[in-house]
């Protein structure tokens, strides 16, 4: 059921023939997802759910590696977005490496690592 939802996020951000917002908030609701998934196996001590929201995520974020992000964001700001996406993409890597390896506690500063680039881009390129 996920990967369907996943993929007609996918075909909807590539298509762009609806509204941008329209795009921006189905990618949005996707990592908040997976922000959820992972914090209830954080809660629930279930390293399956941790890793799923973590796919979640990366496909998610994924998006942005496919789409002009400057339809969504001002231009001065795509080199500030295009960095927040490498980082999280490489946040999100070292998380799922901490949890396949049962390493909770680092597992935790991984996460804090995750949610700081969801903040910054909310700060930086939503104006939060």
């Amino acid at each position: 059921m996920k990967k369907i939802i996943l993929a007609l996020a996918t075909c909807s951000v590539l298509s762009l023939a609806s509204a941008n917002d329209t795009t921006i908030n189905a990618t949005m609701k996707l990592m908040q997802q997976g922000m959820d998934q992972i914090n209830k196996g954080f809660m629930l001590n279930s390293k399956g759910d941790i890793l799923q929201g973590i796919t979640t995520l990366e496909n998610s974020n994924a998006i942005f590696n496919n789409v002009d992000v400057a339809h969504f964001i001002k231009s001065q700001k795509v080199t500030v977005a295009n960095n927040i996406n490498k980082n999280l993409s490489e946040d999100l890597s070292a998380l799922k490496t901490s949890v396949s390896n049962s390493e909770y506690s680092q597992a935790t500063k991984q996460y804090a690592k995750v949610l700081n680039q969801c903040v910054a881009c909310h700060t930086i390129i939503r104006g939060w």
